[in-house]
C-alpha cells in the first residue's frame, strides 16, 4: 500500500488537495489529529474526520505527525502550531491506548471499508478508553439497534450472507463430514467438542490468554485449536492452524474463543469475548472480564458442548448479525470523497479524483459528524437512528400505493 511519502501519484494528490480545500478552517479552539500512521488511506481518513470536525466545532486543524505527515495535513488545512496555547476542543486519532487521554473528546478513526470512527467524551466516565467504549456502544445498541431490529432484519440477514462468503458448507451433513476430515487430518478425536482460540495479538490480553492456554493444555476432554503457534502443544491440541480453509475451521469448531472482532455467532457458533471489541457488550458473545470469568466460561462450554448441546444463547445469533450490520452498514459511513480501502495501489489516483470532481455540500461524512459531535454519540453513523421512520424508509423499498 502507498505510505504517506511516496512520490509521482502523492504529488499530484497534494496539489488537487490543496486546491479542493483552499483555506484553513478556523477558530479560537483547535482539533488536534494525530496522522502517525504510514498507511495513506489510513492519514487521509484520520484527516477526512479531523476536517469535518473542525467545522462542527468551528475550531481550526493541529497536526501531529512526522514531516511527510504534516506535509500531507497542510493541504489539509492545517495550521502549523505543534503547541497550540489553547486546550484541544478534541483529539482525533488513528490509534487509541492506556495513555489517551480522557478529559477531552476522543474520536478513533478507522475502518476496513469506507469509514468508521468511535467517540468518548469527558461526560462518558473516567475510565481507560477501551474499557469505556464498549460499554458505550452497548448502551446506543440497546437504545436505537436492538428495538428497530424488525425494520433492520432483511438488511442484516443480507449482510450476514455477504459476509460468509468464503464459507461454503449449505447443509449439517456437508458440515459433519467436513469436521470428520479435518479431525482426522490434525489427528483430533472427532467425539469430542473443539474449542478454537483466534485473533490474540502478541503483548496484549497476556493474562486471558495464559490462562486459556493453561486450561487448554489440561482438559482433555475438548479439542483446542489455536490459529497461531502456542507452544508446547499437547495430543489434545493443535497450533498454528491459520492456514486451514474457512470451511474446514468453521466446520470443526464448536465454540470460538476470540481476542477481537468475530463474526461467528451470526453463524450459530458461541464465542466466548476474551479480549477487546468496540461491540462485545452487544450482547452476542459471552464476555470474560477476568481470569476466573474465563476458566467459569470454558467449563461450561466444554460441559455443555460434550453433551451435544450449545452455549448459544436464544438471543445471540441475532444480536450478532445486527452487529455485523453495524459495522458493515449502519457505523460504515459512505462518502465520495474517500475511496473504498480496497482500491489498493490505485487509492491515490481515486482520492485526487474525487477531491478534483466531488463537491463536499451534503456529503454523509460531514452529516454525520456532525451528528456524532452535537449528540455527544459513541460511534459514527450512516443513517439517523433517533428517527425510525426515517429509517424504515432508507431500509425497506418502498411500496406503490397502487
Amino acid at each position: 500500500m502507498h505510505r504517506v511519502g511516496d512520490g509521482g501519484q502523492l504529488d499530484r494528490l497534494l496539489r488537487v488537495a490543496r486546491t479542493y480545500w483552499g483555506d484553513s478552517p478556523s477558530g479560537e479552539r483547535c482539533v488536534v489529529a494525530e496522522v502517525f500512521d504510514q498507511d495513506l488511506r489510513a492519514a487521509v481518513r484520520t484527516l477526512m474526520v479531523a476536517r469535518a470536525l473542525c467545522g462542527a466545532a468551528a475550531a481550526r486543524l493541529v497536526v501531529l505527525g512526522d514531516p511527510e505527515a504534516r506535509q500531507l495535513a497542510e493541504v489539509f488545512g492545517a495550521v502549523d502550531d505543534h503547541q497550540p496555547e489553547t486546550p484541544p476542543v478534541a483529539l482525533v486519532t488513528g490509534r487509541v491506548d492506556g495513555g489517551t487521554p480522557r478529559d477531552i473528546p476522543v474520536v478513533h478513526v478507522h475502518g476496513t471499508g469506507t469509514l468508521q470512527a468511535y467517540a468518548l467524551f469527558p461526560d462518558d466516565g473516567p475510565r481507560a478508553f477501551e474499557d469505556e467504549l464498549p460499554v458505550r456502544v452497548a448502551a446506543f445498541f440497546e437504545q436505537y439497534v436492538w428495538p428497530n431490529r424488525e425494520v433492520i432484519r432483511a438488511s442484516a440477514e443480507r449482510v450476514a450472507w455477504r459476509a460468509k462468503s468464503g464459507y461454503q458448507v449449505r447443509t449439517d451433513t456437508d458440515r459433519r463430514q467436513l469436521r470428520a476430515y479435518g479431525c482426522a487430518r490434525l489427528g483430533l478425536d472427532p467425539g469430542l467438542p473443539t474449542i478454537t482460540v483466534t485473533a490474540h495479538v502478541p503483548g496484549r490480553d497476556t493474562e486471558l490468554f495464559g490462562t486459556t492456554a493453561r486450561f487448554a493444555a489440561a482438559e482433555e476432554s475438548a479439542n483446542w485449536l489455536f490459529v497461531d503457534p502456542v507452544a508446547p502443544e499437547h495430543r489434545h491440541m493443535r497450533s498454528g492452524v491459520g492456514g486451514l480453509s474457512t470451511n474446514i475451521l468453521w466446520s470443526l469448531t464448536d465454540v470460538a474463543v476470540s481476542f477481537g472482532d468475530s463474526d461467528l455467532p451470526a453463524f450459530g457458533i458461541p464465542v466466548i469475548q476474551a479480549g477487546f471489541s468496540e461491540g462485545a457488550r452487544c450482547g452476542a458473545t459471552h464476555l470474560a472480564g477476568t481470569a476466573s470469568d474465563q476458566v467459569r466460561l470454558l467449563e461450561e462450554a466444554v460441559a455443555t458442548h460434550a453433551k451435544g448441546e450449545t452455549i448459544l444463547g436464544p438471543e445471540q445469533r441475532e444480536r450478532a448479525r445486527l452487529w455485523l450490520w453495524m459495522r458493515r452498514c449502519g457505523a460504515d459511513v459512505p462518502t465520495q470523497l474517500l475511496p473504498h480501502s480496497a482500491h489498493g495501489p490505485d487509492y491515490p489516483r481515486v482520492l485526487a479524483v474525487n477531491l478534483r470532481y466531488v463537491e463536499r455540500d451534503g456529503d454523509p461524512l460531514f452529516s454525520a459528524v456532525h451528528r456524532m459531535w452535537e449528540r455527544r454519540e459513541p460511534l459514527l453513523t450512516r443513517f439517523d437512528f433517533r428517527h425510525p421512520a426515517g429509517l424504515s424508509t432508507t431500509l425497506t423499498p418502498a411500496r406503490s400505493i397502487r
